[in-house]
């Protein structure tokens, strides 16, 4: 099974008031956490990001194995994610896509998550977790899962159609479902008092 990490960085960070892939915790930033625990389950990890100087220096120098691929528009994650697909020079199997917020991510819990991926149906282009939002509705976690190489096709266009949201676009996909997920890992750092919880 050959997995590609891709870890989206670079975002506004309004509700944080600074860069979230940028704060530290235990010496380490978010994002040099996020990609070393995705080398856990990856051959390599692709960082999509605004400004690659910056961010290449937030990552730390024992972590070789990954690439950069700048984001100057910053139309959000979906375009993120299809600009590290692009980036990506020969098909894989399987990406695995992370968002750079997600200080709880566990390395085992994602290598058991990607040993399930060869049991998924052939139809099926993700494989994600989900969760109940404040109206009472399912929605997919799309930025702590799996996605198939041949997810391409309907996602350039949906996006050529001005689609930019995960949830419309998996909407009308085949995506299988991660059961008994630890919800604490899926916990986002989005404001200070997010981050003081995990610090």
């Amino acid at each position: 099974m050959y997995i590609i990490a891709i870890v989206l960085s670079g975002g506004k960070s309004s509700r944080m008031g600074k860069d979230k892939a940028l704060l530290e915790v235990n010496g380490e930033t978010l994002l040099s956490r996020t990609c070393r625990t995705a080398l856990q389950v990856s051959d390599d990890v692709y960082v999509v990001t605004r400004s690659q100087e910056q961010y290449h220096k937030a990552i730390a120098p024992d972590l070789p194995q990954f690439s950069m691929v700048l984001d100057q528009q910053l139309d959000g994650a979906l375009v993120g994610f299809w600009l590290g697909l692009q980036a990506i020079a020969s098909p894989v199997d399987w990406i695995l896509l992370l968002a750079c917020d997600l200080p709880n991510l566990q390395g085992e819990l994602l290598q058991s998550w990607a040993g399930q991926l060869a049991n998924l149906p052939d139809t099926a282009i993700a494989y994600l977790p989900r969760y109940i939002d404040e109206h009472s509705r399912k929605q997919w976690e799309p930025l702590c899962g799996f996605y198939h190489w041949s997810c391409q096709d309907s996602l350039r266009e949906f996006i050529s159609n001005g689609g930019r949201s995960f949830q419309k676009w998996l909407t009308n996909q085949e995506v299988a479902e991660i059961v008994n997920v630890p919800f604490e890992m899926l916990f986002n750092c989005n404001t200070p008092d997010d981050f003081r919880s995990i610090k």
